[in-house]
């Protein structure tokens, strides 16, 4: 059910497009059948003029069940479902070719980012945050933030292979994947997450940037506050 809420939610466009179109064919259609039944004289005419006429009423009355499904599916469904989508593991792009001889594992990642970007403690969880590398740009550390948040930031770094995005509550640390990403962003949308169904409180955000041997950098880790927003 989850996946269908989503292929609604992402086919909207095309969905309200075909309903329209069928509106407006299907009221043209209406509006002759009303026109001869008002002119038919034999009863043969009228019954023939009349069963175009319900014909019609039902295919509009149809589309508005549709138009007013898919609403509810966009406005009020895919809000309210859980932020623990699975995303597949990320694709290494076997295209991609060094200059230079690959590092060793032990050489790459956590230990290179270290020694030139000094790591800081968000809620006891160590963050890696870098300007113009990897880094939110909203929400920023401290913010409260509430209902459907897109978030901003920057994913440029070496040998990019994608990113994802994670939250997590503060004090027993689970995170939880909301989206990832295959493309650079450099102060871009980076996807949306979904705060409606959690309970307000401290979180921590996480974006973790892989390079394209699918190995994890060091993440950039922020806290924010959910907070409910009266209507």
């Amino acid at each position: 059910m989850q996946q269908v809420i989503r292929f609604l939610s992402n086919i909207e466009l095309i969905v309200y497009f075909i309903l329209g179109f069928i509106a407006i064919l299907y009221l043209r259609r209406l509006l002759i059948a009303l026109k001869e039944l008002r002119g038919s004289v034999f009863g043969l005419e009228k019954e023939a003029a009349q069963r175009k006429v319900v014909s019609a009423v039902t295919v509009l009355v149809l589309v508005g069940f549709f138009t007013l499904g898919e609403f509810i599916v966009v406005t009020f469904l895919l809000p309210e479902l859980p932020q623990q989508p699975s995303y597949a593991t990320p694709t290494i792009d076997v295209l991609a070719t060094d200059t230079a001889t690959p590092p060793s594992p032990e050489t790459v990642g956590e230990e290179t980012v270290q020694e030139t970007y000094p790591q800081t403690e968000v809620s006891g969880v160590s963050s890696t945050c870098i300007a113009d590398v990897l880094e939110f740009t909203y929400p920023e550390a401290g913010d409260s933030v509430s209902g459907v948040v897109e978030l901003t930031g920057t994913v440029n770094i070496e040998n990019f292979g994608s990113y994802k995005y994670e939250y997590s509550t503060t004090g027993e640390i689970n995170w939880i994947t909301v989206a990832a990403g295959g493309e650079i962003r450099i102060e871009d949308s980076l996807g949306y997450w979904y705060t409606t169904s959690l309970t307000p409180g401290d979180y921590l955000l996480r974006l973790v940037a892989l390079d394209n041997q699918g190995i994890e950098l060091p993440p950039c880790v922020i806290n924010v506050k959910v907070i409910v927003t009266e209507d």
